[in-house]
């Protein structure tokens, strides 16, 4: 017997000592295919969650949408494009600069008793610019005094709740472009209803507040809970931070008859609306996945806006970077109306106050307003000096 056959079968030997047989090529193809097939198995149910996760994504979207599609301006009547709003001329380059670097939205809070229309026949009691640094994230808020005296499209001049309340929001938009050289072609604005129903979903909001705010905050909150439907829950005295449910929230928004630091009644007013705003984003960012999607099926539907859904998708991915770096109300100095007989808020002066408004929110402390601004200031100037 040669070496060759003796190695074979001392080798098959020692298999069958192990308790294996030798493996046959019919054997070794099925363990082939086994294998194979598990990989097909395993393909597949790659493939299949894949598809199945590409489907959430789709139907997420699709759902977030139409809840956001609820919140668009339907009646085309009021309703606009971006491109739609005026802005003054001369000013392109600069407001280009403006438009790669910030965005910047009106957000509007209206006194619609009725809870239906946001965008006609509602004065606006909040109008604030919301400024957005696009690369750092930080935010800027400027609470326009209700009662700024100012120059409409058509050269009327008008309060600028009452441009809202008797012109609509699309006039508004373009009155605070041309008296302030600014571009602002998006907005939002809500009613007492849906402030109160966010505030709520959000779980409340923690404000410091004093005993005065809290007698005014269980006045108002009567009307408050007449209007919106929602019980009233009387807050008891003790200043300092308190946490203040939705109703509470919109009655603490609209004290004006309680100043602080010496600020007018109208200033005041401006200054706890922001400390609204500013609360609410603190609780959004800890607000849980189910309460986010509260949010868009309760409070969506309540609100108007013509802020597209690709820009809302940004803005809501961002939420958790924004960082409130600094408020203030506007004009920064107008004539003092204790001796006035009017309502009206003057600016002192209209250029002065344009040129610090570019300071603050863009960081140009050389700027220069336009020639639509200036010709509007001097008519300013020239009709209080008139109607004292």
């Amino acid at each position: 017997m040669t070496e060759q056959k003796r190695q074979g079968r001392s080798s098959a030997g020692e298999s069958r000592e192990r308790g294996h047989s030798p493996e046959t090529k019919a054997q070794a193809a099925a363990k082939n295919r086994k294998k194979r097939h598990g990989k097909y198995v395993a393909l597949l149910v790659v493939e299949i969650f894949a598809v199945v996760l590409v489907s959430l994504i789709a139907v997420g979207f699709f759902y977030v949408k139409s809840k956001y599609d609820v919140m668009t301006v339907q009646d085309q009547e009021v309703s606009f494009e971006r491109h739609d709003i005026q802005t003054n001329e001369g000013i392109e380059e600069k407001l280009q600069e403006i438009n790669e670097s910030y965005q910047l939205i009106m957000a509007y809070g209206v006194d619609a008793r009725n809870n239906t229309d946001l965008l006609k026949d509602a004065n606006a009691d909040t109008d604030i610019i919301i400024c957005i640094d696009r690369e750092t994230k930080q935010v800027k808020l400027v609470s326009v005094l209700r009662d700024s005296y100012l120059c409409m499209t058509n050269g009327k001049y008008r309060k600028l709740t009452d441009i809202y309340a008797g012109y609509g929001v699309k006039e508004s938009l373009e009155t605070i472009n041309k008296n302030f050289d600014l571009n602002i072609n998006q907005y939002v604005t809500v009613n007492w209803k849906a402030l109160a129903k966010a505030v709520d979903i959000l779980g409340g909001i923690d404000v410091e507040v004093t005993n005065a705010e809290i007698r005014q905050i269980n006045e108002y909150g009567k009307e408050v809970s007449k209007v919106t439907g929602y019980k009233y829950r009387e807050m008891s005295s003790g200043s300092g931070e308190r946490h203040l449910t939705g109703e509470q929230a919109v009655a603490f928004a609209r004290i004006r008859n309680v100043t602080i630091d010496g600020e007018g009644h109208d200033i005041a007013r401006a200054t706890r609306q922001r400390k609204v705003i500013k609360a609410m984003l603190s609780a959004a960012k800890s607000a849980s996945l189910s309460d986010l999607n509260t949010l868009l099926n309760e409070v969506l539907p309540m609100a108007a806006t013509n802020i597209v859904f690709s820009d809302a998708l940004g803005l809501m991915a961002d939420v958790a970077s924004y960082e409130i770096s600094d408020q203030t109300s506007f004009p920064f100095k107008y004539i003092d109306q204790s001796n006035l007989t009017t309502a009206y808020v003057y600016y002192n002066t209209l250029i002065s106050n344009v040129s610090e408004l570019h300071a603050f929110l863009f960081g140009d402390e050389n700027y220069q307003p336009s020639s639509t601004v200036q010709n509007i200031s001097s008519y300013i100037d020239q009709y209080r000096r008139d109607h004292p």
